[in-house]
């Protein structure tokens, strides 16, 4: 019993480490990748496969960018442990469509995402640093959340006040998380925001 007990702890660990190190494997700058360039022609390939939860075309909510995330390969697997980001219609004009914008794959929550995405606006390359993000589904699965990772490491230069200061001053956040996102374009769900409703 304990050695297959070892051996499923040994098998999640190896599955563990094999997804970050997909994740972490991302080149330091951006690709372009062909067939992108119409929205309508992505439509239709997306519509062609079983879609996962997070697959299809999405808007973010500042700036318009659109971009689709879609499984690293055609395959037709109703649950895909790959994904990608690439953009479909971007308001920068160093970015162009077909841009690889990140990596991500599931987690063991239904509807979150681990991700490595670009974060950097390069001048000539188009886009560069990854960084990790958490990406959430809502319970309708048309809103799309980026919660960026937190650094392990913390500076705190108020230790370096005197001790009877330290508690007078303190820095807060003041921009709440989950605020960043996207609203899915397509497949077109009752409650997209973006869906016209008549009265």
């Amino acid at each position: 019993m304990m050695r297959r007990l070892s051996a499923l702890l040994l098998a999640c660990v190896a599955t563990a480490a094999c997804a970050s190190d997909y994740l972490k494997t991302l080149p330091p700058m951006s690709t372009i990748i062909e067939g992108y360039e119409n929205v309508d022609s992505v439509a239709a390939r997306l519509a062609a496969l079983p879609l996962c939860p997070a697959e299809g075309i999405w808007q973010m909510t500042g700036g318009g960018a659109l971009f689709a995330i879609e499984r690293e390969n055609m395959a037709t697997e109703l649950a895909p442990t790959r994904l990608r980001m690439v953009m479909v219609r971007s308001p920068w004009r160093t970015i162009r469509p077909g841009t690889l914008l990140g990596h991500l794959e599931p987690t063991v929550r239904p509807g979150v995402y681990e991700a490595r995405i670009y974060s950097t606006i390069a001048r000539r390359t188009g886009l560069s640093v990854a960084r990790a993000f958490t990406l959430k589904l809502d319970d309708e699965r048309s809103l799309m959340t980026f919660e960026p990772f937190k650094s392990p490491v913390r500076i705190n230069v108020f230790r370096l006040l005197p001790y009877m200061y330290r508690r007078l001053v303190e820095v807060q956040k003041s921009r709440p998380d989950g605020l960043d996102g996207a609203v899915r374009v397509m497949p077109a769900s009752e409650s997209n925001p973006l869906t016209a409703v008549y009265l």
